[in-house]
C-alpha cells in the first residue's frame, strides 16, 4: 500500500513498505527540467544534476560516491523536461546513510567556480555526441516543430551557446527558485520500519526552508500546443530516420490509456500490424515502432520507421493504409484484448524491483499530485473496450499530423509529406 506523509514545510513523502526486498530505493524528485527554464538559460537543470556531484560541504566528489557503493550501494541522477531526479538505492539496513547523502548533495553543494567552467566543457561534449546521432535529431528537429516556441521544445542538455553561458551565480538563482520544499517529492521504496523512515526525513529535510520571495517556486506554465507542419534535415547517411506524429493526451486524461492500446495495436511489437506488414512481408524496414510519449497536460503518438532512403515513400504510404483501417474502425475485439493484456504485463514487469516502483511513485506524485496504485491503473486498463478504443483511434488520427525526417534528400521523395491528414 502507498502512504503519503507531508512535512510541515511542504515536501511530499510517498512511500511504499516491501516486505519481501532487502534493499530500499529513495528518490529526490524535484520540479525542475528543462520545461521550467527560459531560452536564455537551457540546459541548467540538467548542468545543476552534473554540478551537484562534484561537492558538498561535507564530502568530496569522490567521497559521494565511495560512500554509497563501499556500503554496497548506488546513486545516480537524472534529468527529464518535466524534472529532475537524484536517487540511491542501498541494502535496507542502510537507510539512514541513504538520506545522509542525498540531503548532503542536495542541501550543502559547493558550487566551485572552476568545477562549473570544467563541467561546460563534458556537457559541450555530450552535445556534440548527439550532433552525430540521426535519431537524436530527428526527435530534437520533432520537438522543435510540434512544441515550437515553447518550453517543451527545448532541450533537455541545452545548447553550446547557453551553456557556455552559465556560471555560477546563474545556477544558484535557478536553485533558489526551483529546489524549494513545495517543488520537492521524496519517493521510498523498499524494506524499512515506517516510524524510522519518516523520523529520518524528517531529520534530514525537515528544516528546509521555504523561500520569502513568493515568486519563487512558482510553476506559470501555460497548457502547450501541438503544432503541426513537416520538417526535412538533411543527412548524408545510410539510411533515413522517419517520425509520424499525432497529438495525443496528457497524463491527466485517463483516454491516455486507450491510446496506449491503440499504439501497442499498431506498433507496439513483434506482432503489431506496422511490424507483421512492413517489415515482416514487405522486408522495406528494420525498425519500425510507435509509442505514446506523454507529459504532465500533452502527449503525442509518435510512428517510428529507418528504412533506406529510396523506400521511404513506399514505407509512408503503408503506414497511411494501416492508419486509415483504424480510422474506419477496422480494429478487432481480439487486438484489443491482447494489447491491454500487454500494456498490463509491462506496467507490472516494470514495478517488480524498488528502483521502478520508486519512479512511478515519485512521477506521480510530482506531476499529478497523486498516489496511483497499480490496482486502480490496472482497473483502467480492464475499463477499455472496443468501442473506446475506436472513438480514440478517431479523435487522434483525424487531425493534420507533423512529419519529421533525417535523411539525404537527394535519394528521398519529399513530395508525399506534403499530405499530411488521412482520408478514409
Amino acid at each position: 500500500m502507498i502512504k503519503l506523509h507531508t512535512l510541515s514545510n511542504g515536501i511530499r513523502l510517498v512511500y511504499e513498505k516491501i516486505d519481501t526486498v532487502k534493499t530500499v530505493s529513495i528518490g529526490i524528485w524535484v520540479l525542475a527540467g528543462s520545461r521550467y527554464e527560459t531560452k536564455k538559460i537551457n540546459g541548467i537543470s540538467h548542468f545543476i544534476e552534473h554540478i551537484l556531484f562534484k561537492g558538498t560541504k561535507n564530502r568530496s566528489s569522490k567521497e559521494i560516491v565511495y560512500e554509497i557503493e563501499s556500503i554496497g550501494g548506488q546513486i545516480n541522477a537524472f534529468t527529464a523536461k518535466e524534472y529532475t531526479c537524484f536517487y540511491v538505492r542501498v541494502l535496507d539496513e542502510f537507510l539512514q546513510k541513504g538520506f545522509d547523502i542525498l540531503s548532503d548533495l542536495i542541501l550543502n553543494p559547493v558550487i566551485a567556480i572552476d568545477e562549473v567552467e570544467k563541467e561546460k566543457t563534458v556537457i559541450i561534449e555530450e552535445i556534440n555526441m548527439t550532433k552525430d546521432d540521426p535519431e537524436e535529431i530527428l526527435y530534437q528537429s520533432l520537438n522543435d516543430l510540434i512544441w515550437k516556441n515553447q518550453t517543451l521544445s527545448y532541450p533537455i542538455i541545452g545548447k553550446e551557446s547557453t551553456v557556455k553561458k552559465i556560471d555560477r551565480t546563474k545556477i544558484e538563482d535557478y536553485m533558489r527558485k526551483r529546489y524549494m520544499p513545495q517543488n520537492i517529492v521524496i519517493s521510498v521504496a523498499g524494506n524499512f520500519e515506517e516510524e524510522k523512515l519518516v523520523e529520518f526525513v524528517e531529520m534530514y529535510f525537515g528544516d528546509w526552508k521555504c523561500s520569502n520571495n513568493k515568486k519563487d517556486g512558482v510553476n506559470f506554465i501555460s497548457k502547450p500546443v501541438f503544432n503541426r507542419g513537416a520538417v526535412i534535415k538533411n543527412k548524408k547517411i545510410d539510411q533515413a530516420h522517419l517520425a509520424i506524429t499525432f497529438e495525443g493526451f496528457g497524463q491527466e486524461d485517463e483516454k491516455v490509456y486507450e491510446l496506449l492500446v491503440l499504439s501497442n495495436i499498431l506498433g507496439g511489437g513483434m506482432s503489431s500490424r506496422l511490424f507483421q506488414r512492413i517489415r515482416e512481408e514487405l522486408g522495406l524496414v528494420y525498425s519500425i515502432t510507435s509509442f505514446v510519449s506523454t507529459f504532465k497536460d500533452a502527449g503525442v503518438l509518435i510512428i517510428y520507421a529507418g528504412t533506406n532512403p529510396k523506400n521511404i515513400s513506399a514505407v509512408y504510404k503503408e503506414i497511411m493504409s494501416q492508419l486509415r483501417l483504424f480510422l474506419k474502425g477496422e480494429i478487432l475485439l481480439d487486438e484489443v484484448e491482447v494489447a491491454k493484456q500487454q500494456i498490463k504485463g509491462s506496467i507490472i514487469f516494470g514495478l517488480e524491483n524498488t528502483s521502478s516502483r520508486m519512479s512511478n511513485m515519485g512521477k506521480n506524485m510530482l506531476l499529478l499530485n497523486k498516489i496511483m496504485e497499480l490496482e486502480h491503473i490496472t482497473k483502467i486498463i480492464d475499463s477499455i473496450d472496443h468501442t473506446k478504443v475506436i472513438d480514440t483511434a478517431r479523435e487522434v488520427l483525424s487531425k493534420e499530423f507533423s512529419v519529421a525526417v533525417v535523411g539525404n534528400k537527394k535519394e528521398m521523395d519529399l513530395k508525399i509529406f506534403e499530405q499530411r491528414v488521412l482520408t478514409q
